[in-house]
């Protein structure tokens, strides 16, 4: 069930609301909004997903950034590759992205989007930039 109270700062002003929900077996979730509507949307989403049991619990993908990701792939992942090398080397190029310092629960589709069309307009053949969306899936999938 989830509780929805409003947070106040030093000078007793109401700053925002806060939602905390408690579900058995998930951890408990707590998130603060500017507004109450919000907060009850988030609240309705969040507990929906736990009755259907889809929910994934979202806080280290929206604390993570893709840089910090991508640093611990190549520590972890990469290095037992056969193509290591070679994998290194187009995460060494996917740094220069502007997704770098998006957080992993903020980067959208169309964040993906943008980026490949940068690449097409740059002039990069076909394959280099199938390369780089690889690995950029393989960290999401290796993060989840």
């Amino acid at each position: 069930m989830a509780t929805i109270s409003p947070r106040f700062n030093d000078q007793n002003v109401r700053i925002g609301w806060q939602v905390r929900i408690r579900k058995r077996s998930y951890p408990q979730q707590v998130k603060t909004f500017r507004t109450k509507s919000e907060a009850e949307a988030w609240a309705k989403v969040t507990e929906n997903e736990m009755v259907r049991v889809v929910f994934q619990d979202r806080r280290e993908a929206e604390s993570t950034t893709l840089s910090e990701a991508l640093d611990r792939y190549a520590r972890e992942v990469s290095t037992t590759k056969k193509g290591a090398v070679q994998e290194l080397s187009v995460i060494a190029k996917l740094r220069e992205s502007p997704l770098v310092p998006l957080h992993l629960g903020a980067i959208q589709g169309k964040h993906i989007a943008s980026y490949r069309d940068s690449l097409i307009a740059a002039g990069y053949k076909p394959a280099t930039i199938k390369r780089r969306l690889a690995v950029l899936s393989h960290v999401y999938a290796i993060a989840d």
